[in-house]
């Protein structure tokens, strides 16, 4: 929840994990106003398309828009803004989408960016494991936040946990909390 610049702590309220339907949410990591302008760009053009068609947009489909968009803007005033896309769909299950500040995108199992992610991703490449429930991601996630608190420079006193699946998105709390 922390928004910094630098050396900074402009914000420790920030919501970084972005609803884009009921079935989707986007996390990102950034610029603190590019995490805010094209987040919302995303979500605004995802809900007009809906209203166009009345069809919403696949998981895979909202993620290649997305990237379709970065790359668009690589040469024309790119955000520096990595993302992480969650989503579900019916008879697809759930999937996950990295795309970078540089229009990459991978489809992933598990996945974590910014600086953090360079002292969590082990822990998950550890104990990830196919059809987790939702308490199992959460003592996953604490396991995350304690090495965050062992590892990382900057105190990060606040999180907020957002799940996706078949019954839409929510807020949850961390059990450590």
């Amino acid at each position: 929840m922390n928004n910094g610049r630098s050396i900074m702590v402009l914000n420790k309220e920030a919501d970084k994990i972005m609803e884009l339907d009921s079935h989707k949410l986007l996390g990102v990591g950034g610029d603190p106003a590019d995490c805010v302008q094209e987040p919302q760009n995303f979500q605004k053009n995802v809900n007009l398309s809906f209203y166009k068609n009345s069809v919403p947009l696949s998981t895979h489909a909202v993620a290649n828009y997305m990237r379709g968009e970065k790359s668009a803007k690589l040469r024309k005033g790119m955000a520096a803004v990595d993302m992480l896309l969650a989503g579900y769909d019916e008879g697809v299950g759930p999937s996950l989408y990295f795309i970078d500040y540089l229009a990459s995108m991978q489809k992933l199992d598990k996945g974590a960016h910014g600086y953090c992610g360079m002292f969590v991703n082990s822990l998950l490449d550890a104990h990830w494991k196919p059809g987790m429930t939702v308490e199992e991601g959460l003592k996953l996630m604490a396991l995350c936040a304690a090495e965050m608190k062992t590892r990382f420079a900057i105190g990060i006193p606040k999180w907020k946990v957002k799940v996706v699946d078949k019954y839409g998105t929510r807020e949850v709390q961390m059990p450590f909390f």
